[in-house]
């Protein structure tokens, strides 16, 4: 009988997100799924649903760790409600490309430009690496922190590996170790010289580069040309400038990069008023997302419906169109 009420409780809850328009004052439970704790994704959402639910007091928005790779199906699955998604690995998803092994045709979009995401791969000064090529090619075991396994990070140093004809397995043969732990982790052990290395794809400035940088002198490491122009044509990244304004405590010039922009993703049976609500409070807290973090003043509304990954939600579409941004 137990069960029975925890399944049946289990369905109404997901009726809500799913089935017809919220009734006024009808509580509305929505799960965000962000990206590693202390990372810049999670500190983005859970600023982002404490506006939301300011504004809206009947949506009540739970932040829970996530990742570049693994928001796709998470939302797919319908295990959260709404994620943040990167696009080349959302349309990965989408058509189910590598790195996933089906295509999620029930992903949506609310929008995008909300930050811009770079890929750092950080040497400790010490080390004496000053090249991407150069840490690849590390004479000594390399000790690298690319994060947990399925973030956008970690899946982009295996391509950069992959170009440069090494692996995971190929560090470990060396005597070299890949410590799959999350961004606090790393600046910890960056700092206490358990790591080398990192590898991470954030929105800069990033915490976890300051905070390592305060216990060891770091560098972040610029990306040749035929890198980038690998990453780009093949898994369609941007090439990406990270600014010495970024890390002025560790940068004395700009570090040429790639990277990506940002979108909010949700499944397709997501209620068109809840989409509705949730396109207009983000757009609407435009002068606001600075104070949540600094790489979110780039967000504008007037092209955050543009060149989308994956088709807009229905209830997206009738935001931007009474708005009168989309024709």
């Amino acid at each position: 009988m137990r069960r029975s009420v925890i399944l049946i409780g289990a369905f109404l809850v997901l009726a809500l997100v799913v089935a017809g328009p919220v009734s006024a004052g009808e509580q509305v439970r929505l799960t965000w799924s962000s990206g590693g704790t202390g990372g810049g994704w999670f500190v983005m959402a859970a600023g982002m649903a404490k506006i939301i639910e300011e504004k809206a007091p009947h949506l009540k928005i739970n932040v829970v760790p996530g990742g570049g790779t693994n928001n796709q199906p998470i939302v797919a699955a319908k295990k959260a409600d709404m994620g943040w998604g990167l696009p080349p690995f959302v349309m990965a998803a989408y058509k189910g490309q590598d790195p996933y092994d089906k295509p999620m045709a029930d992903l949506r979009s609310l929008g995008g430009s909300f930050s811009d995401q770079f890929m750092h791969i950080m040497a400790a000064e010490d080390t004496g690496v000053k090249t991407v090529q150069e840490f690849v090619n590390y004479p000594k075991p390399i000790r690298v922190g690319p994060g947990k396994v399925g973030v956008s990070g970690e899946w982009s140093l295996v391509k950069v590996l992959e170009f440069y004809k090494s692996s995971y397995d190929d560090i470990k043969k060396k005597g070299g170790k890949v410590d799959f732990t999350g961004y606090t982790e790393i600046a910890t052990n960056l700092k206490d010289r358990h790591l080398d290395f990192a590898a991470i794809n954030i929105a800069p400035p990033a915490s976890i580069v300051q905070e390592a940088s305060l216990g060891r002198k770091l560098r972040i490491l610029p990306w040749p040309e035929d890198l980038k122009r690998f990453m780009k044509e093949k898994y369609s990244f941007s090439y990406a400038v990270i600014e010495k304004s970024s890390y002025p405590e560790v940068l004395t010039e700009d570090i040429p990069t790639v990277g990506m922009g940002t979108s909010i993703i949700v499944h397709k049976d997501m209620k068109d008023d809840i989409a509705y609500l949730l396109t207009k409070l983000t757009n609407e807290m435009k002068d606001r997302l600075p104070a949540i973090h600094q790489s979110m003043d780039v967000f504008d509304p007037a092209i955050a419906w543009k060149d989308q990954p994956v088709p807009l939600h229905p209830g997206a579409i009738k935001y931007y169109k009474e708005k009168g941004l989309m024709k």
